[in-house]
C-alpha cells in the first residue's frame, strides 16, 4: 500500500512544473493603469445618500461597532443542575430534597414548587 501511495506522489510530483518567472511579464503587469470605477446610486441598491455621496468622494465609512451585549444580573444565585433543591409538593405539603435537574420536570408541572436550594 505504502508502494502505490509513493508511486501515485512522485507521479503527480514529475507531472507538474515549477512556474518561472519572466522579467517581460513583471513589467507589464506593473505598468497596466487601475481603471477608476464609478458607479452612480441607481445601480446599486438600497444605499442612502450620505453612503453614495462618501464613496463618490473617495472616502470611506466608519466600521460599526459590535453592539455590546447586556450582562444578565440575577436576583438569586444561578441553580447549577447537580446542585440540591428542595421541593414542595402543593397538593399535600410534602417536600423532597433532589438534584434541580430531576425537580425541572416536576416544576413545570406545577405539582411541585422549588422552595430553596443549597
Amino acid at each position: 500500500m505504502l508502494d502505490e501511495v509513493n508511486k501515485d506522489v512522485i507521479s503527480f510530483l514529475f507531472k507538474g512544473e515549477i512556474p518561472q518567472q519572466q522579467q517581460t511579464n513583471i513589467q507589464e503587469a506593473k505598468e497596466t493603469p487601475k481603471e477608476k470605477v464609478e458607479t452612480s446610486k441607481e445601480e446599486i441598491p438600497n444605499i442612502d445618500e450620505r453612503a453614495a455621496q462618501s464613496r463618490a468622494a473617495g472616502q470611506t465609512q466608519p466600521q460599526q461597532r459590535p453592539q455590546k451585549t447586556e450582562t444578565i444580573k440575577r436576583d438569586q444565585p444561578k441553580i447549577g443542575r447537580n446542585d440540591r433543591v428542595t421541593i414542595k409538593n402543593v397538593a399535600n405539603g410534602e417536600s423532597k430534597t433532589v438534584k434541580y435537574k430531576q425537580a425541572i420536570p416536576l416544576i413545570e408541572k406545577g405539582t411541585w414548587v422549588l422552595t430553596n436550594h443549597s
